[in-house]
């Protein structure tokens, strides 16, 4: 049977045991927003009903199985072990039963691609002029431009004579470059 413990300000702990593990999560809730976090431990069956206590800036919990005493504390969104010496009884409230554990989240839909740009129209400002495909900027006649690199020279591997990018046989000697 799961149990719960509210914290306040949209926070809930839920405790279950299923089987020999007890299941422990933290579920946060606000304006739009939800958050989870939890911790699974090997611990036998509970003989005991959980118990919670407060403490500063946190809560620790405290389950009795027939393999011993376990305490966890819970500080923020974290969840850990803690010493069982330091389990404060005095504070101790019994967690409250309930019918199921927390719903689990609906996983959130993939995002869809965003769409491509529109190529961005040349800018004049003055005698400056802009244009984005390729980056070029002009000033007077003086241009700066990012483009693709220049193209590194080819060479007729038979005879080392340089060629162009489309040639399908060396000028110099004849050799079928493709």
């Amino acid at each position: 049977m799961p149990y719960q413990y509210d914290l306040g300000l949209g926070q809930k702990i839920y405790l279950d045991n299923s089987g020999s593990t007890t299941v422990i999560t933290l579920a946060s809730s606000g304006l739009g927003q939800q958050q989870q976090s939890g911790t699974q431990v090997q611990t036998g069956l509970w003989t005991e009903v959980p118990q919670a206590a407060r403490i500063d800036g946190g809560v620790m919990l405290r389950c009795v199985t027939a393999q011993g005493v376990f305490v966890w504390q819970v500080q923020g969104t974290q969840i850990g072990m803690a010493d069982t010496a330091a389990w404060p009884a005095h504070q101790a409230v019994a967690l409250q039963p309930m019918e199921a554990g927390p719903a689990a989240m609906p996983p959130m839909a993939p995002m869809q691609p965003i769409p491509p740009l529109e190529p961005m129209a040349p800018m004049t400002m003055g005698n400056m002029r802009m244009s984005a495909n390729p980056m070029t900027m002009q000033m007077g006649n003086m241009t700066l431009s990012m483009g693709s690199a220049p193209k590194a020279k080819q060479f007729c591997t038979q005879c080392g004579s340089a060629v162009q990018a489309g040639d399908r046989f060396c000028g110099s000697c004849g050799h079928q470059l493709q």
